[in-house]
Parts: C-alpha cells; sequence; structure tokens
C-alpha cells in the first residue's frame, strides 16, 4: 500500500512539475506582452497576497545594483526616463551581457569558493577568469561545477583546478566542501566520528565521500611525474601509502632502487640541476587512478582497507576499475534526478536577489530544515532545469517578476521580507564601483583605509542570447588606479576599502561580513577614498566643471547630481536647504557648495542602501 501511495505521489508531482513547467515556458514565449502575467508572481501571491510593487526608478538602481554591482550612470538614468517600455526587462537583459555582471557575480562565486587571487605558482586572478569567464558566456551551472570536480592539469591551462589546489588537493577537506557548496550537506563532524547531527552517517561514510576525490595530488616544486614511464604508478611519498599494496611495494622497490643508482651518487651540483631540470612552471594538479584513501586505525574500530566510495545520498558507486572516480561522482551530483543540486544554488541566487531564503544556513538542509515557499522553489527547479541550468536565465527569470520588484516598507513595526524588499547595505564591491562611478575620473588610485601595524530594444529577439559581450577585468598585480572593485586582489589587503566594508578573507565559503561597524561609518565621513572624490570633485579638469560651463547653471548641475547618484532630482525640502547655502548666483561656479552636496550625499542612507 506505501509502494502504491508513493508511486501515485511520484506521478502527481511530475505532472505538476511539467504543469508549472508549461506555464512558465508559456510566460517566456509572450513575455513581450505588457500584461503577461509572471507565473512566479502567481505563486508568490499566495505566499504573501499583499505586495506592493516599487516604483520604476528605485527597480531599476536595484537592479543595477543586484546585477552589475554598481548604480546606473547618469546617461543610464536618462535613457530610463526616455523609454516608454512598462517593465525593465530590455535592462536587465543588457545588464546580463555586460562584462559588469561577469565581474561582479564572478567575484561572488570566488567568495563561494574561496578563491584567493594570488599563490605560489599560480597567475593572478586565475580562477576567477574562469569564473567570470564561464559566467559572462552563460555556461551551464552543472558544466561549470563538473568542469571544476573532474579537473587536471596545470593552473595555467586549467584554471578550474584552483578548485583542488586550494586546499592542496586534500581529499578530505574536499568532501567537505563539496557537501556544502553543491548539497548543503555538513558532515565535517564525522571526520573524527560517528556524526551527532545527521542519522546514519558514520565516519566511514564521510572518508566513502572523500575516497572519490583520493585520486588526485597537485605539485608546485620539482616533480617528474613520469620518471618510472606509464606502467607504474609515482605519487609523492606521503601518499604512497594511499595505493594498493602490490603497487605501494612496487613503487618503494622502484625509488629505493632509483636512489641506489642515481640520487645518492650524484654531487650536488647534479642533483640541483635535476631538479631545475623538473621544476614546474605553474601549480599543477595530477591524477592517479590507482590512489584511494585508507580507513585511519582507530582503538575502537578497524581500519587500515581503501575506503569505496559512497555518496551524499548514502548509496555506494559502482565502479569499473580504474575508473576516474570524480567523473562518477559529477555525473550524479548534476544528474537532472538530483533536484537538491539544483535547489542549493538556486536558493543562493534567491537570496542574494530576494533577501530572504528557502532554507538557511545556506550550506545545511538538514532533517530539521523548514522550507518556506517550497512551492516557488520547485517552480524555479523546473524552470532552471528546463533552461539547462543557466544562471542567467534563471536570475532574468526571477527579476522580471513583480516578486522581485516589490516595495520597501514604510512600517518600522512590519519588517516581512517576504512581503516587503529588506534594504540592505551596499556590499563593498558595490560602494567602491558606485564610488569610482560617480567619481569625475571613473577611476581611483589609492584605496587604502586603514594603517597596517548597454543593449536596448531587445524585446522582440526571443529567446534571448544572454552571452555576454566585451572583455572581463580580472585582479592585477601592482596596479595603481582602479576602474572596478574586480581589480583588487582576493582577499582584500587589510588596509583597502574593500576590507573595511567587509570583504572577506576566503578562508570560508562566501565569508563577506554585512554588519555596520563605526569604521564604516567614519571611513565614509573622513577617509582617504571619499576624501579625496570630494577634494577633486569640482576641479577645473573635472568633468562636473565642463558640465557647469556648458549649462551655466548650478541647479542644473545640482539636479545631475542628484540623478548621479539617487537617480532622483532633490525634493522640495532638500532644495530649500541648498538655497539657504546657495550664496552665489545661479551662474557663478560655487565648487565648495558642490563639494558638500556630493559629501552628503555620499553618507545618506539612500545612497549606501539597495532599496
Amino acid at each position: 500500500m506505501r509502494m502504491v501511495l508513493n508511486s501515485i505521489r511520484s506521478h502527481s508531482f511530475r505532472i505538476l512539475s511539467v504543469l508549472i513547467l508549461i506555464g512558465s515556458l508559456s510566460y517566456v514565449s509572450s513575455r513581450s506582452k505588457q500584461n503577461a502575467v509572471h507565473p512566479l508572481d502567481q505563486l508568490y501571491h499566495k505566499l504573501s497576497p499583499n505586495t506592493e510593487k516599487a516604483d520604476r526608478k528605485t527597480i531599476y538602481r536595484r537592479l543595477s545594483l543586484h546585477l552589475r554591482g554598481m548604480i546606473p550612470s547618469v546617461s543610464e538614468w536618462k535613457e530610463l526616463e526616455n523609454s516608454n517600455e512598462e517593465t525593465l526587462e530590455s535592462f536587465a537583459v543588457s545588464f546580463l551581457k555586460q562584462p559588469e555582471f561577469a565581474e561582479y557575480w564572478g567575484t561572488k562565486f570566488g567568495a563561494m569558493l574561496r578563491d584567493k587571487s594570488k599563490g605560489r605558482k599560480i597567475p593572478t586572478g586565475s580562477f576567477f577568469q574562469y569564473l567570470a569567464d564561464s559566467l559572462h558566456a552563460n555556461k551551464p551551472y552543472d558544466v561549470m561545477v563538473t568542469e571544476m570536480i573532474t579537473s587536471t592539469g596545470s593552473v595555467k591551462e586549467s584554471p578550474q583546478t584552483m578548485f583542488y589546489i586550494r586546499d592542496g588537493a586534500d581529499p578530505l577537506q574536499t568532501a567537505e566542501y563539496v557537501g556544502r557548496l553543491f548539497y548543503a550537506k555538513r558532515v565535517a563532524c564525522a571526520r573524527c566520528h560517528d556524526h551527532p547531527y545527521i542519522s546514519d552517517f558514520t565516519r566511514r561514510d564521510y572518508y566513502a565521500l572523500a575516497a572519490f576525490f583520493s585520486q588526485q595530488y597537485f605539485r608546485d616544486g620539482s616533480w617528474e611525474p613520469n620518471r618510472y614511464g606509464k606502467t607504474l604508478s609515482y605519487v609523492p611519498r606521503e601518499l604512497e601509502v594511499h595505493l594498493p599494496m602490490e603497487d605501494q611495494k612496487n613503487l618503494q622497490d622502484k625509488n629505493n632502487e632509483w636512489n641506489r643508482e642515481f640520487w645518492n651518487k650524484w654531487t650536488d651540483e647534479q642533483r640541483k640541476d635535476y631538479q631545475k631540470k623538473h621544476e614546474l612552471e605553474f601549480a599543477t594538479l595530477y591524477y592517479e587512478p590507482k590512489l584511494g584513501i585508507r580507513f585511519p586505525h582507530t582503538d575502537d574500530a578497524p581500519g587500515g582497507d581503501l575506503v569505496r566510495p559512497k555518496f551524499l545520498d548514502g548509496k555506494e558507486a559502482k565502479l569499473k576499475p580504474g575508473e576516474d572516480r570524480r567523473k562518477v561522482f559529477a555525473s550524479w551530483l548534476t544528474d537532472k534526478s538530483n533536484d537538491r543540486f539544483r535547489k542549493v544554488i538556486i536558493n543562493r541566487v534567491w537570496t542574494e536577489l530576494m533577501g530572504w531564503s528557502f532554507f538557511t544556513p545556506l550550506d545545511d538542509w538538514n532533517e530539521d530544515t523548514v522550507v518556506q515557499g517550497e512551492e516557488i522553489l520547485n517552480h524555479l527547479d523546473s524552470y532552471f532545469l528546463a533552461n539547462k541550468l543557466k544562471l542567467k536565465e534563471l536570475i532574468l527569470y526571477i527579476v522580471t517578476s513583480n516578486a522581485y520588484g516589490r516595495s520597501v516598507t514604510s512600517q518600522s513595526a512590519n519588517q516581512n521580507t517576504i512581503q516587503y524588499f529588506p534594504p540592505q547595505r551596499l556590499d563593498s564591491d558595490q560602494l567602491l564601483n558606485s564610488l569610482i562611478r560617480v567619481s569625475d575620473l571613473q577611476k581611483v588610485g589609492n584605496i587604502r583605509e586603514r594603517n597596517l601595524s548597454f543593449f536596448t530594444n531587445l524585446l522582440g529577439q526571443k529567446p534571448y542570447d544572454l552571452s555576454g559581450t566585451g572583455k572581463v577585468r580580472i585582479p592585477l598585480d601592482n596596479l595603481k588606479e582602479f576602474t572596478n572593485a574586480v581589480e583588487v586582489e582576493r582577499p582584500a589587503p587589510y588596509h583597502s576599502l574593500l576590507a573595511v566594508f567587509g570583504s572577506g578573507q576566503r578562508v570560508d565559503i562566501s565569508d563577506d561580513i554585512s554588519e555596520l561597524t563605526i569604521e564604516q561609518m567614519l571611513t565614509l565621513m573622513n577617509g582617504r577614498v571619499v576624501g579625496k572624490l570630494v577634494w577633486d570633485f569640482g576641479s577645473n579638469q573635472s568633468l562636473v566643471k565642463a558640465e557647469f560651463d556648458e549649462k551655466k547653471s548650478m541647479n542644473q548641475v545640482v539636479q545631475n547630481l542628484y540623478f548621479r547618484l539617487l537617480g532622483r532630482l532633490p525634493t522640495k525640502g532638500e532644495w530649500e536647504k541648498i538655497k539657504s547655502y546657495q550664496v552665489k548666483p545661479d551662474n557663478v561656479f560655487d565648487k565648495e557648495l558642490l563639494q558638500d552636496i556630493f559629501w552628503a550625499l555620499l553618507n545618506s542612507q539612500e545612497f549606501q542602501h539597495v532599496n
């Protein structure tokens, strides 16, 4: 009877998924119609029937900050004003195609994957470039993950190998992060004992997961991988114990023979020549099919055997001799039947855009987790799957809904983040990018703060080609001036504005900090970066001075300044305040007044938040 009921439920879910998918695809095919109802809004209305839509300019600024990590430019604001479109879909498409999208979201993925721009024999920014270029090209998410998990070779040729090299290709560390990143399952507690919070997940299960990632190792010094040809497995000495016993003995015998015949007979100069000859130019990840991982010996449990791989769902893998276990795992992880893999990244994207999560923590979906808005999550999963796991399609689908464009609450007592959009402080990249955008030179030089002790009219093109155009920037060595926060190395230097405003140390998954600090407030009021921007604002060579020379009106310049920073004109009350400080005639340039207004706007809550 139970089997029959399960079969009926499974069949019913498949039918529901098909119906939802048909509805969403119908919307996509007709979304150029202004009155088309977004299927996501139909489901969202069930969850929160009383949402109100924000004004067009607020949503446009929100879109720009969420998709590109920066506020719109003056010309973009004017383009919005001149547009007759009721929706912002074409602008969202434009933002998704621009390099700034890949740069900003590449930084987010870099934080998620704990990317560090620099390392021993690692080209600066190589892993970030891989991530950003993949996003720019709209590469399917499952393809990206598979490329990382199955990667091999030098980091120069295959930068995705940094996925492993980041942790020294340690299979235990890799297993822990794979579980959290791609499956929202925290298994680290089982490294030393059976897991106390996940039922039936033993210490052996932990090692069985790590066994998938035990066939690779990395080197960044002198290494001759084919010293004994292809008939004998040659691995670093510390990994010999993880070979089958016969291979382990054969390698040890061969190493002893090689030492006797060569190394022990060489002079120091000959040894140095040998090491220099085989010195690797770049850090390199090697694959050795015979490597495994042995279960540790303990007093209370037998060990010493090579552990058989087991998936995160508890099922044992069926492997052929010598098969790349990483490929087997990647195939299981990204299989269409594994909706949990997709829902974990959907939850991350949704949280970033909507300000609330289907489940939290984002990396811990356990037996006690309560999922809110599950019907929406299932719907997005169906849409994501139908669109071949392309993240840009998923993002576009979300941001073109009225649910995304919901208003901010005006009631301090009602902070319902599902009904109202929760204001978010600009993250460190959004802040620096926006400061650069409002500067006269469109770049900043010294970002030290601490002392050390476009496309339009695309609505008719269906479906959209969201492949990016233009070249993505990456972190560079010894850069003196920055046009975008993406050019700053990560983790951001301790003394930099990015670090002050919470850019993480890339020690853990997405470890950026969003809490407000006194240091941040003081930095915006009298820090080096803002101080330099304000000091240079209105100089003889500045854009704002050129604008005044053309308009001959301070009122017009002030209006444009408001437009540049906030996307709106001054309110009546703000105009009255400005007039009270305006001592010079309208046709006389007042640099000090502009600098005061500029400073005040930069320190306003309106500028510092995504609303």
